[in-house]
């Protein structure tokens, strides 16, 4: 995500950055976030 208000959402949702590119685009950050699934079986 870009936005930065967008990753303290998904983070209250479960997910969790496992990765971040600084200076992408220039001048900030980007961060990808994953979140673990589980089955119901």
């Amino acid at each position: 995500t870009f936005d930065f208000q967008a990753r303290a959402f998904y983070e209250r949702l479960g997910y969790s950055v496992y990765g971040a590119l600084d200076n992408f685009p220039r001048g900030h950050t980007q961060f990808h976030l994953a979140k673990v699934l589980v089955s119901a079986l």
